[in-house]
């Protein structure tokens, strides 16, 4: 009878250790992908905006332009629902999102972008400034892909770049890419801000 006992026991006493080890294990640190080079830019109220402004805070990147005819619309609605989350949790994430498109991207256009889609400027900013600078940014600091360039005759305004939304810690390291158009990726991306927010 005791030997019996012990066999049930046993199971059922290493159980909660192993879901205790599998938490922790879920737990493990964001990896760190990589530093986001300097940037001065220019924000959509006409101020000088650089990545020492975000100093301290947790932020996410993505890229996008005015004129783009479908992802862009996408992504930033997918970001205001990000924001929504985030401020529902009591997370402090900030967005900036570049202009891919700075040309055309003047801050008075991207001013009434923002009016547009109800942007919170508290939370998120916009910025534009030199074409090459803001390309060199995407494509080797962010290592997102951007390519072409603005032609209205062209599908997707001639202009091709990654969607992903990009975590940045407090001290400038990119931790984490996130699809924005996958409801379960943008949901960690909020979990996972609230837990570099605490660090």
């Amino acid at each position: 009878m005791t030997f019996s006992l012990t066999r049930c026991l046993v199971p059922c006493l290493l159980l909660p250790l192993a879901l205790f080890a599998a938490g922790c294990r879920q737990a493990q640190a964001l990896p760190e992908l990589g530093k986001v080079p300097a940037f001065s830019l220019t924000d959509q109220d006409g101020r000088p905006f650089a990545n020492s402004a975000l100093a301290g805070k947790v932020w996410a990147a993505a890229f996008v332009f005015t004129r783009c005819p479908m992802a862009c619309p996408k992504v930033t609605k997918a970001m205001k629902g990000v924001l929504a989350d985030a401020r529902r949790e009591e997370v402090p994430l900030h967005f900036v999102s570049f202009s891919i498109d700075p040309e055309n991207d003047t801050p008075e256009v991207l001013r009434k972008y923002v009016r547009d889609y109800g942007v919170d400027t508290s939370r998120w900013t916009f910025v534009t400034g030199d074409p090459t600078a803001i390309r060199t940014t995407a494509e080797r600091g962010f290592k997102i892909a951007v390519d072409g360039t603005a032609d209205p005759s062209k599908a997707d305004f001639g202009i091709t770049h990654g969607t992903q939304l990009v975590l940045v810690d407090k001290v400038g390291s990119i931790r984490g890419f996130y699809g924005s158009s996958d409801d379960g990726a943008l949901k960690k991306m909020v979990s996972d801000a609230g837990r570099l927010a605490s660090e």
